[in-house]
């Protein structure tokens, strides 16, 4: 009699973003190292909230999320209305609140930010308030009154920098994105860090913010690391989902990270050893296990 397979769903974000290639070949290493289980990636037009949600409903079982959307579903706060059956699988890479200006502003620390244009992403998105509601009131920088907050997509704000047209921006972003480059080769910029007095402040609004250093010469003319606020991006997973399974399915991701970075280089930041950096919650026991028989604990 032939074995039963059980058909899993790994929820990514839109087809034109890194998560969705990236689901795609989790999940086939998963179905080539682990029998019994055919796991499918699939597009999600809602990303973070979205998989979180679906996966609390069942009807999903793996998937991407960034850490305060992982924080706030499974503590069930605003913009979920309960706790959500979820738990952490592991720490992908970072998303890095980079924050550049013009050298020709001669700003070289937030406050000196004052006064000027920033372009801080779309309306309502989780860049946009972090940076207008966390990130820049936490020195003192609040917006309409102390700068400008210009609320445009990250491909305009490139452009309008380039031009001269804006001051600053600070995008959510993972190091060496190519828009940063391009902007770093077409003018001269000063990389703005997150000052020491500002970070409790920080982490008091978003717990799961963490700081870091982005690595010197990442972009043309950032000769020294640069210290940012930044945020993980995470994979999570039902909290009702077998040890097992989830054992397995760790290993079989974690023994083939070179074939997911084939899907897309954001992958390459993925290590054993970095799975637990900025997760803001429990990661399941299953995978755990993985981590612990390895030499990774919290």
């Amino acid at each position: 009699m032939a074995q039963r397979i059980q058909q899993y769903t790994f929820g990514s974000a839109s087809a034109s973003g890194a998560w969705y290639p990236l689901a795609v070949a989790m999940s086939k290493v998963i179905n080539d190292n682990v029998p019994g289980y055919h796991v499918t990636g699939v597009t999600t037009a809602g990303a973070s909230r979205e998989n979180i949600m679906r996966i609390h409903r069942r009807e999903m079982e793996l998937g991407w999320t960034t850490a305060d959307f992982l924080r706030k579903g499974y503590n069930g706060m605003d913009p979920f209305e309960a706790t959500q059956d979820v738990l952490g699988w592991f720490a992908a890479y970072p998303g890095i609140f980079t924050i550049v200006a013009r050298s020709a502003t001669g700003a070289k620390k937030i406050s000196d930010l004052k006064g000027m244009t920033i372009a801080t992403s779309t309306p309502g998105s989780m860049t946009q308030i972090n940076n207008d509601e966390i990130i820049f009131p936490a020195h003192g920088l609040l917006p309409g009154r102390d700068y400008r907050s210009e609320q445009i997509q990250f491909d305009d704000a490139i452009q309008k920098l380039i031009d001269g047209h804006i001051d600053a921006c600070s995008y959510f972003m993972g190091a060496g994105v190519p828009g940063f480059t391009r902007m770093a080769e077409s003018t001269r910029l000063n990389f703005i860090p997150i000052e020491e007095s500002a970070k409790a402040a920080i982490q008091s609004k978003e717990g799961a913010l963490y700081f870091d250093y982005l690595p010197a010469n990442t972009y043309r003319g950032q000769k020294e690391p640069v210290e940012y606020a930044m945020l993980a991006y995470t994979m999570c997973c039902g909290a009702y989902l077998e040890d097992e399974f989830m054992y397995k399915a760790t290993k079989a991701i974690m023994d083939n990270l070179g074939f997911i970075t084939s899907a897309s280089a954001v992958f390459k930041d993925t290590k054993p050893q970095k799975v637990y950096d900025g997760m803001p919650i429990p990661v399941h026991p299953g995978a755990a296990k993985y981590y612990a028989e390895h030499g990774v604990a919290i």
